[in-house]
């Protein structure tokens, strides 16, 4: 049982709380697919028996006509409803169609009920099938889906199989009729599944589109365009019109012979039996089992080809005996080629086209093009039944169809090539975009003559993929390649060599470190032999000792985290290296240090402390691979040094979680400076963890307004980048209120030292532009705490568009702000914007904060716990003469802050 379950993990990874969307939709698939098969037997068994096959061209185009007219009209109209609505209504709809369709079918004399019943099949089948995916697309993410999408491509095969069957059993006790009913309960129990996978009002499904406003406006122009420019666009569109094309000729003969056959309920179950028990079980073993090994070995153009080919005989054997078991050979041959090898080709086909180009491209075929093709078959088969062509004549005009093809596949196969290697030219080709994971040959052979050719760029990135490629064997192409004269070439060659272990090219590694000078495909080199090589750790002593300190890097990057640099990288070298007079010997062995995962090694301590930023920055990378939390105080030192903050963060970083709670201690630190405490947030939101948005949350409010800018930009980052963290702070929203109220007090503060903003070297102007940054910031971390509340990007948006100069959009902005916040907020922040005229007489109104005079402004400022506004305010005291203020500038000479107590101390002289 346990091995079961293994199995069936590799298969279907499932995970906690995807079991109930995943199993409801594959039934919700399952038994859409199993309700279609049973009317799709039923409508085509009652077409059969009420006309003449003669009559079959017309239903087609009927059926080209009006799901070419459904797919515009849904298309349209599902822009402007939600998916959950068309849903509903397709269902019930479907219901009372049943209904409405099942009496009048019961009339033999019902005539034109049977042309409407096989066109609405038909449609039935486009619109369900169509938003079970559309459903499934905004239930799974993309990671989602491509684990779970397997098992619901399973319930389709599963529905239609049951449906077959199901059709084959039932329809010798309640007749063809009477299938209508009994596809009822199957739809409605469909729904049901639906409405449980969907799980309720919050699913995102309730408000989603049915259709994207894009599917339903894009443009014929340019299409049209597109597909004049690409002459690969054309070899496809030109492939599948004969895939749709043969397809519908091959039907005809299909049901022709069947009519000819089967009778009344009899051909109700023989085509039950034929779609559920033959049909799709034959697509289920081609599609497993053989197609990935065809196309691996035929490659795309060759997996192209099969369809043609083996219709090409189907339709040989059909011609010498035409038969219902020759007619139903050809169409199992044809549909299941066509969805599985044929499907298999065509997405692959797609592959180099640019993703838009694609998306745009492949829409318009899966709309217009099917239609458009069957309806031209519709055409053929009605001259080929006034000329009176029967089964043998369609059998040899689909042979002629495919002689054709087969040369257009030929053609398509080059222009896939060339796309292929334009798109290396330019370096977009990326393998892992498409959409069917599987190996292509040709791709394989146009990558290999990339890698030889005499561009560095592009050869590079061949071997990069090719030595990306599972099952491929670099090693006869990187033996040529080693002796590239190209370095670029030559390092790409011993990294792949490397990351597959092959030592077949120890001997050209060691030629490469006798060249000179040191380049990257020496740096290579020397890290693929002491990866490979079996003697790699006597070979890494005689580096170590090379002259060279490039080659001596070299080998501290590859004996990281190797059992073999204990030995190596011994502590007696280490510490003549830390010694040494150049940087970057003691930079080596910062590196070395970390190479051997050594914990407890203390010259760490001194090259944090190194004055070369060399040194510093990577002692701070060895300090984030150890991790030992005694070089935390030295890592936080060098936030405050420009040259290595940098590295300092990420070493920092590295520490993960652990040292949220320290760091977030430091903050509150005062004998910290503040440019390193106000650093220590740019750390923490490199930690995605709830333990920082913690640490950050109980310092968003600190008294430092740098301390508190960069916190919250910290939890703006980690919001953004970690949604399913909790940012929930009961003071929030009166954060918020705070803020708004510093604003206001910022404001009237600036107001009253308008007209001194001006002043050339002014100590009071200074402070009026102080004012001035610090409104903004102010608005800045409003905003941002606004985001907790509401979504970011609304919130960002609009504080975008309130710094527009465009009345229309700035308009706008504070109607969407006056329309989502809440009432206590609105009040507080809508007036800044919509009246900024009155914005200190709002001020006054709902925080008190009441219009000041110069002299009160600079008195209160002097106070400020922010050094820098306290310094200005002294300092105009001391320029302006405001001898009121004497007295507290003589107190401000007393400050514990020195530089304050310089300032005040000439401002006391100028007052004097």
């Amino acid at each position: 049982m346990q091995k079961v379950a293994e199995i069936w993990r590799n298969l279907f990874d499932i995970r906690a709380g995807e079991y109930r969307r995943t199993i409801f939709m594959s039934l919700y698939l399952l038994f859409v697919l199993f309700s279609y098969y049973v009317l799709k037997s039923a409508s085509e068994a009652m077409f059969l028996n009420k006309f003449d096959i003669d009559k079959l061209p017309n239903l087609y185009i009927l059926m080209a006509i009006f799901g070419g007219g459904l797919a515009f009209v849904y298309s349209k109209t599902a822009a402007r409803t939600s998916l959950h609505t068309a849903v509903t209504w397709t269902v019930f709809l479907s219901v009372a169609c049943l209904l409405g369709m099942w009496y009048p079918l019961r009339n033999r004399n019902a005539t034109t009920m049977v042309w409407v019943f096989a066109v609405w099949v038909r449609l039935f089948s486009i619109v369900t099938v169509t938003q079970g995916w559309v459903v499934a697309s905004n239930l799974f993410t993309s990671r989602e889906a491509k684990r779970v999408y397997g098992l619901l491509g399973m319930g389709m095969i599963a529905g239609a199989v049951v449906g077959g069957e199901f059709t084959t059993q039932t329809v010798r006790f309640i007749g063809t009729n009477n299938l209508l009913f009994a596809s009822i309960p199957l739809v409605l129990i469909a729904y049901g599944c639906y409405l449980i996978a969907v799980g309720g009002s919050s699913s995102p499904v309730t408000k989603a589109k049915a259709a994207e406003s894009g599917e339903a406006d894009f443009s014929f122009g340019d299409i049209a365009r597109d597909i004049a420019r690409s002459r690969h666009i054309q070899a496809l569109m030109l492939i599948m019109a004969m895939q749709f094309i043969v397809d519908t000729l091959i039907d005809y003969q299909f049901k022709y012979m069947a009519k000819a056959s089967f009778h009344g309920d009899a051909l109700t179950a023989f085509l039950g039996r034929f779609y559920g028990r033959y049909l799709n079980i034959s697509e289920l073993i081609l599609q497993f089992f053989f197609t990935t090994a065809i196309v691996k070995r035929l490659g795309v153009g060759g997996t192209l080809q099969v369809m043609p080919v083996s219709l090409a005989g189907a339709s040989l054997f059909t011609m010498a005996s035409p038969s219902v078991i020759s007619a139903s050979l050809a169409r199992l041959v044809e549909a299941s080629t066509r969805y599985t090898l044929a499907r298999t080709g065509n997405e692959l086909f797609y592959m180099p086209l640019p993703l838009e180009l694609r998306n745009r491209i492949k829409a318009f075929i899966d709309i217009f093009m099917d239609r458009a093709a069957r309806g031209i078959s519709g055409l053929l088969l009605i001259l080929c039944i006034q000329w009176k062509i029967g089964v043998r004549g369609i059998a040899f005009l689909t042979f002629c169809i495919a002689i054709p093809w087969v040369i257009l596949t030929v053609y398509a196969h080059r222009e896939y090539v060339r796309t292929i290697r334009r798109r290396i030219e330019g370096r977009r080709l990326d393998i892992g975009s498409a959409r069917i994971t599987v190996e292509d040959a040709d791709t394989t052979r146009l990558l290999e003559a990339a890698a030889q050719g005499s561009n560095a760029r592009q050869a590079a990135y061949a071997i990069s993929l090719l030595g990306e490629a599972p099952s491929y064997d670099p090693e006869p192409l990187l033996l040529r390649l080693a002796g590239s004269a190209i370095d670029e070439v030559r390092a790409q060659v011993y990294e792949v060599a490397r990351s597959r272990g092959t030592g077949a090219l120890i001997d050209r590694a060691l030629a490469e470190l006798q060249g000179a000078p040191f380049s990257p495909a020496t740096h290579k080199a020397v890290v693929y032999l002491l990866t490979v090589s079996p003697d790699r750790a006597e070979r890494a002593r005689q580096l170590l000792d090379h002259a060279d300190p490039a080659i001596q890097e070299a080998v501290v990057e590859a004996l990281t985290g190797r059992p073999e640099a204990a030995a190596v990288l011994t502590g007696d070298w280490i510490a003549r290296a830390a010694s040494d007079s150049d940087p970057r010997r003691r930079a080596l062995a910062a590196s070395a240090v970390a190479a051997r995962c050594d914990r407890e090694v203390e010259v760490i301590h001194a090259l944090l402390a190194d004055p070369d930023p060399g040194v510093a920055a990577a002692a701070c990378g060895a300090a984030g691979v150890l991790k030992n939390r005694t070089y935390i105080p030295g890592l936080v030192k060098l936030l405050a040094d420009y040259r290595v903050r940098s590295a300092a963060i990420d070493g920092l970083a590295a520490y993960g979680s652990a040292i949220c709670g320290t760091l977030g201690d430091m903050i509150d630190d005062d004998g910290l400076p503040v440019a390193v405490r106000a650093n220590i947030p740019r750390v923490l939101r490199r930690i995605p963890h709830q333990r920082s948005v913690d640490a950050l949350l109980a310092r968003y409010r600190h008294r430092e307004p740098a301390i508190r800018s960069e916190a919250l930009k910290a939890l703006t980052r980690l919001r953004q980048e970690a949604p399913s963290l909790s940012f929930t702070d009961p003071f929030l929203k009166q954060s918020i209120l705070h803020e708004a109220h510093r604003y206001y007090e910022l404001l009237t503060a600036a107001a009253a030292l308008k007209e001194h903003r001006e002043r050339a070297h002014s100590a009071v102007s200074l402070l009026a532009r102080t004012l001035d940054e610090r409104l903004r910031g102010t608005m800045d971390q409003l905003f941002e705490l606004l985001s907790f509340l509401y979504p970011v990007k609304e919130m960002q948006g609009t504080y975008l568009a309130l710094t527009k100069r465009d009345r229309d959009t700035h308009s706008a902005a504070i109607d969407f702000l006056d329309s989502v916040l809440d009432q206590d907020l609105k009040k507080v922040v809508v007036p800044i914007f919509d009246a900024p005229e009155r914005a200190l007489e709002s001020g006054k109104a709902l925080f008190g904060v009441d219009p000041q005079d110069v002299e009160s402004v600079i008195g209160a400022l002097m106070h400020s716990d922010e050094q820098w506004i306290a310094s200005c305010a002294i300092a105009a005291a001391g320029e302006l003469k405001l001898r009121s203020l004497a007295g507290e500038v003589a107190k401000a000479v007393n400050r514990r802050d020195p530089a304050v107590s310089l300032v005040a101390a000439a401002a006391a002289a100028e007052l004097a």
